[in-house]
């Protein structure tokens, strides 16, 4: 299925977050408006109408949940380990995050990039354009060695009076695309080991920090996690993954105060929001084809092959998207006080697809996208 390009459809995620907040807020008023209308009637002492005690009750709901809605911590004395500074999701965020500090003194953000070698000159970049209270790490999230290296720079480098860390942003990401039988073992262990075993491992041993201080876990997702999308399974298939273990993550660590929250992006947009040299990606594939067996190749023929790589190209060359939306849904899941549970800055057209995928018999919604 070829991939399409960059939405141009304007960024109305902050609308649907404050419907979905105010949701429940309108289903209570109403219920209890009818409840109260009806004792007040039944018992002669009034004979006000349930829809003006549902505006009434309405009104006072809904302003305390535009209230609770905006609040904010205060950035003073906080820390957040953010992974995968080396793309460009993780790069733009650490910087927004220390700009902050220009204006709230208060984070102090800990980058960390996956190898120093290949992210030598951002590295470099990063650290003359930030602030003194950034720190830049070396952190493959599949290196037990740069977990615990980290946890013990972060432990002993927190802000003064930090009980712990406030954020683990997870942004680490790592892209594979190809027919799922084209996958070999060694491309799919390590689509798994940084995607999902690395995220969750960093997860277990940031833990306790993070419930010192009753913080949060902030994970970039992807809405192909809820989208079935042919030449992504492997990827379709760890966002899942992520997706479910995040929801039992919320529930086990609900009785410490710590919250999870998903940033469920767009992958219908170009490539190069995660890859740091986007001809890796066509390497990849022209190498899983070359590892294929000779009667594999043949019955899928060249010619569907080569349909495939040229969606890859527009894929890998798209033009650079503008990452403002994530990365305000993700400032937000770090300072928001109450924080929503998911947050999904896509398109309008990509929302409807995933609603579609939800709750649409699967045979109408392969006629609708997929066919």
């Amino acid at each position: 299925m070829p991939l399409p390009s960059a939405s141009k459809e304007p960024d109305d995620s902050q609308t649907w977050e404050l419907a979905e907040r105010c949701l429940l807020p309108i289903a209570f008023s109403h219920a209890i408006a009818v409840i109260l209308a009806t004792i007040l009637n039944t018992l002669s002492i009034s004979q006000t109408s349930s829809f003006v005690l549902f505006l009434l009750l309405l009104a006072i709901s809904v302003g305390f949940t535009l209230f609770y809605h905006n609040l904010k911590v205060t950035a003073a004395g906080k820390a957040v380990l953010i992974t995968g500074c080396d793309s460009r999701v993780g790069y733009t965020l650490s910087k927004q995050l220390d700009e902050l500090n220009l204006f709230l003194k208060g984070f102090t953000v800990f980058a960390g990039f996956s190898t120093k070698v290949e992210s030598e000159e951002a590295m470099q970049k990063l650290k003359q354009e930030a602030s003194g209270r950034l720190h830049i790490l070396q952190l493959d999230v599949t290196s037990e060695h740069d977990i615990h290296s980290t946890f013990l720079y972060v432990n002993e480098n927190l802000p003064d009076g930090a009980p712990g860390l406030w954020a683990l942003i997870h942004a680490a990401a790592w892209v594979t695309l190809g027919e799922c039988e084209w996958v070999p073992p060694s491309v799919l262990r390590r689509s798994v080991d940084i995607n999902f075993i690395g995220l969750a491992r960093l997860t277990q041993v940031f833990l306790p920090l993070i419930r010192r201080s009753k913080g949060r876990v902030v994970i970039v997702n992807s809405l192909l996690a809820r989208i079935p999308s042919p030449v992504r399974g492997i990827y379709c298939a760890v966002k899942a993954a992520v997706e479910a273990w995040a929801a039992c993550l919320r529930l086990e660590m609900r009785r410490w105060g710590v919250d999870i929250v998903i940033v469920e992006t767009s992958e219908y947009v170009s490539g190069s929001a995660w890859l740091k040299d986007n001809s890796s990606l066509l390497e990849q594939a022209r190498d899983m084809w070359t590892q294929l067996d000779p009667q594999t190749r043949k019955e899928y023929g060249q010619e569907l092959f080569q349909k495939e790589m040229l969606a890859l190209e527009r894929y890998t060359q798209g033009a650079d998207i503008d990452l403002t939306p994530v990365t305000r849904a993700l400032i937000d899941g770090v300072m928001k006080t109450f924080p929503m549970r998911k947050y999904t800055p896509v398109s309008r057209k990509e929302r409807i697809q995933a609603l579609c995928s939800d709750y649409l018999p699967k045979p109408v919604y392969d006629i609708l996208y997929i066919n």
